[in-house]
């Protein structure tokens, strides 16, 4: 309504399903909510360092603070997020790392 605000991929910390819309939160700590899916975000992002780790987030590993073991685990991020990851999510998500 009022236009739109630029925003630099690089600055993307996480992005989280909510219904047919997406937060999209950046490292300033801010959320923003945008009315497209977060398959919509994981397509154009899929060419730089963020992965699919849960059907509800999508995250940049860039950002990444920690990885705590579990069934799937879970994923500290720098804005403090815990982030469940997803069993069938968890090998992709290891191989990213080596590990």
């Amino acid at each position: 309504m009022e236009g739109f605000e630029v925003v630099q991929v690089k600055d993307i910390i996480r992005c989280q399903a909510n219904d047919n819309f997406t937060d999209v939160i950046i490292n300033e700590g801010k959320k923003m909510l945008i009315c497209r899916t977060l398959k919509h975000f994981e397509g154009l992002l899929e060419d730089y360092d963020f992965m699919r780790v849960h059907k509800s987030h999508l995250i940049n590993i860039q950002f990444i603070k920690k990885y705590r073991r579990g069934k799937g685990g879970q994923v500290v991020m720098s804005d403090g997020s815990e982030i469940d990851v997803s069993p069938s999510k968890k090998q992709d998500f290891l191989d990213r790392f080596g590990s």
